[in-house]
């Protein structure tokens, strides 16, 4: 589909910043290409011109002959314009526009030898007004509410066993299961402080792949919290990692696509109802307080993390660092879609039935429902979530909420995120904190 967003481009050498190459230096010393706007928060009003600031260096030297292939997209998906610039004595200057809310990203390209250099950068327009690319189906509610009955009918049955590795003086730690859709299980790590009390609960969600699930997800509970840590997957959480290698490249290969032609039969189904049922835990304790859980996670944690609040009013709070599963039908408006591009391209039935499945199972359809407090963060060179996906579901959040906006972060956690979180986290428990704010 035609993007509706108008581009207005030129490429110049040196030109108006007399911007001077800046060095790049890495640990291996390797040829880097950078790319930078001239504001750098990135943000910029719809129909401002951005501009794109490309330089390359090899071994922390300035490199100034040669050119550079600059591809300006929208956010990765339509591609907008394709331009050479020319290396030399000051930065190259690729400058752009939209007249639409949307991300801009600019990708320069280096070849060296046959081998190629990449650096990137994007320009958010007007981010807080990006909108979601489809609308939700009329019987989403309907759907949801189905499949939790469906979940509420089976017993949790939890099994716990404790780990003397992971349990000290002050906090006990145990495996966990519990029963879920269709005898599947939810398995992971619960931890308790070791004293009377009541206390807040938290609920770490996985991020995406197949693997042993951390058993420091339950460190929460050394500051005060009932914490627990959860697979994705119907498997135990602490087999050997041969096992975890043999199930991803067998049994549970290609989990995110698994069931994808039917919105009953999809993977995320089960995965989606292993946070409820963790919910469903952690609020049926005795030590519960009655009043505060949290949800937090990164990537397809992240986007666990609204899916949890949409589904589940008694979460008070989450903390969703670059939340994938955001917009699934982003191509429809010529951007890209979030982790993991569920639409299949190619057949035009398998693609139309994919589109309504993914709907049911897009973070931000849930989005829409949460009123809790919100924190997320997202990068604006994130290739595996794209941040237009992500800011569709963020504005969405009737809540209060804050974005934490990371210029030049592709796919992973910002220290500022990182020691946002755990202020924020607190402070939902214990005691009030600074409004929030979107940034």
């Amino acid at each position: 589909m035609k993007s509706r967003l108008r581009l207005l481009f030129s490429v110049a050498v040196g030109a108006l910043l007399c911007m001077p190459l800046l060095p790049v230096c890495g640990a291996d010393d390797a040829v880097k290409v950078s790319v930078v706007t001239d504001r750098p928060e990135a943000l910029y009003a719809c129909g401002e011109e951005a501009r794109f600031l490309v330089t390359v260096t090899d071994e922390g030297g300035a490199v100034t002959a040669g050119s550079v292939e600059c591809t300006l997209t929208l956010d990765g998906g339509n591609k907008l314009a394709t331009l050479t610039g020319e290396l030399g004595p000051q930065a190259t200057e690729i400058t752009g526009e939209l007249q639409e809310p949307g991300v801009l990203l600019c990708t320069a390209v280096y070849t060296d030898g046959g081998k190629r250099h990449v650096g990137s950068a994007g320009a958010a327009y007007d981010p807080y007004q990006i909108q979601p690319s489809a609308p939700e189906p009329a019987d989403f509610d309907r759907f949801w509410d189905r499949a939790k009955n469906r979940l509420a009918r089976v017993a949790m049955d939890p099994i716990l066993e404790k780990s003397e590795q992971h349990s000290t003086p002050d906090v006990s730690v145990y495996k966990i299961s519990l029963g879920n859709i269709a005898g599947s299980r939810v398995y992971g790590w619960f931890g308790l402080p070791n004293r009377a009390g009541k206390f807040p609960a938290i609920l770490t969600v996985p991020y995406a792949g197949v693997y042993p699930t951390p058993a420091n997800w339950t460190d929460w509970a050394r500051r005060g919290f009932i914490a627990m840590g959860i697979s994705a997957h119907d498997y135990d959480c602490d087999l050997p990692k041969e096992t975890y290698e043999e199930l991803n490249g067998g049994a549970i290969r290609g989990y995110p696509f698994r069931g994808r032609e039917s919105a009953n039969s999809y993977y995320f189904m089960r995965v989606f109802l292993s946070c409820v049922r963790s919910i469903d835990y952690l609020t049926s304790r005795p030590e519960w307080d009655g009043e505060t859980l949290i949800v937090t996670g990164s990537s397809q944690g992240g986007g666990l993390s609204i899916v949890s609040a949409g589904l589940d009013q008694r979460v008070t709070g989450i903390a969703a660092n670059v939340p994938a599963l955001c917009d699934h039908t982003g191509a429809m408006v010529g951007r890209q879609a979030g982790w993991p591009r569920l639409i299949p391209s190619g057949d035009e039935l398998a693609v139309e039935r994919v589109t309504r499945v993914s709907q049911y199972y897009d973070a931000v359809n849930f989005a829409r429902r949460i009123k809790c407090p919100t924190i997320m963060a997202v990068g604006l060179v994130d290739r595996t979530c794209p941040p237009s996906g992500i800011f569709a579901a963020f504005n969405q959040i009737q809540g209060p909420k804050q974005m934490e906006i990371t210029p030049l972060m592709g796919h992973s956690q910002s220290a500022e995120y990182g020691l946002l979180r755990d202020r924020w986290i607190p402070q939902q428990a214990f005691g009030p904190g600074p409004a929030l704010q979107m940034r």
